[in-house]
């Protein structure tokens, strides 16, 4: 796969007992184009990654512009140390922000920037990593909304009634949240459409990323989003959508456009005994409305 020993990579991880037996090193892109975000690669002591766009030789594949075909190498030393390398780079590799010019260590909870790419070491465990794996094959499920990746209104008209109707049988509530970014418009007339495209895409992977396996994330249409969260109260909602909301607007945006500023307002509901979906989902909507009138990057419980 390599030609060059000097290119060629192992990593392994030296850590507390319990994490050598339960958790996993692994590279996660945090912030990048939508494409790549919430990539994840697990990385072991005898694996060799080369991180670069080549798709044929790189195990680390990223599709930005800014990464070289060629970028980076990660390997072990011999004291079991992570180490990352720049392989003469167009746009550089850096270590918690500061510019790499020689084999520099690479420990759990650092950052990775290759190119306009972020990346972060992190010890994550096997359930995280089968959360993370079902949520790539959801990003690749047929039916989703092309751009977002998440479900479309056809799941609405058609699944989410049955959610309601199970968690009546079973007792269980059912909470729903309205988001909306804040200003899209502004965005997409001040940096363009393909900028706007780019933030809905990050936006809905942070979602993604985020929220249970058995939550709905739906393009309600253009910048709205609806979260359908089964066996949630009003109260865990809440904090599932203002967890959300902190994680949009502290998302590095500046990656996709300079000076870009992205934040949400959000809506929450519980279902009420006998109420409809469509009553349920307009409470939710009008909540996130007051947000909005209330100064934005708000979170507001329905009446």
């Amino acid at each position: 796969m390599f030609e060059d020993a000097e290119v060629t990579v192992k990593i392994s991880l030296a850590s507390a007992r319990e994490d050598r037996t339960e958790k996993s090193p692994t590279l996660k892109v945090v912030a990048g184009p939508g494409r790549d975000m919430l990539g994840f690669w697990v990385v072991g002591q005898e694996e060799r990654l080369l991180i670069g766009r080549d798709e044929r030789e790189a195990g680390v594949v990223l599709t930005d512009v800014t990464v070289s075909k060629r970028h980076a190498a990660l390997y072990t030393d011999l004291t079991g140390a992570i180490i990352v390398d720049d392989l003469s780079s167009t746009n550089g590799t850096a270590v918690n922000g500061q510019r790499i010019t020689h084999p520099t260590p690479l420990h759990p909870g650092d950052n990775l920037e290759v190119g306009g790419v972020l990346l972060r070491l992190e010890l994550l465990s096997s359930d995280e990593l089968s959360h993370l794996g079902r949520v790539s094959k959801r990003l690749a499920e047929a039916g989703s909304d092309p751009l977002t990746r998440l479900r479309t209104r056809r799941f609405l008209d058609e699944e989410v009634p049955d959610l309601v109707r199970k968690c009546r049988a079973s007792e269980l509530p059912i909470s729903c949240s309205f988001l909306d970014l804040d200003g899209f418009k502004g965005i997409n007339d001040l940096y363009g459409h393909h900028v706007g495209d780019e933030v809905l895409a990050r936006t809905s992977r942070i979602i993604l990323g985020d929220v249970r396996d058995e939550d709905a994330a739906i393009r309600y249409g253009g910048e709205e989003i609806l979260l359908v969260l089964p066996g949630s109260s009003l109260l865990a909602a809440v904090g599932v959508a203002d967890r959300l909301r902190r994680k949009i607007a502290e998302h590095d945006w500046y990656r996709t456009a300079p000076d870009l500023r992205v934040t949400a307002s959000i809506g929450v509901a519980e279902l009420h005994e006998g109420e409809t979906v469509e009553a349920w989902i307009r409470r939710a909507d009008h909540a996130m409305y007051r947000a909005k009138a209330a100064g934005k990057n708000r979170v507001f419980r329905a009446d």
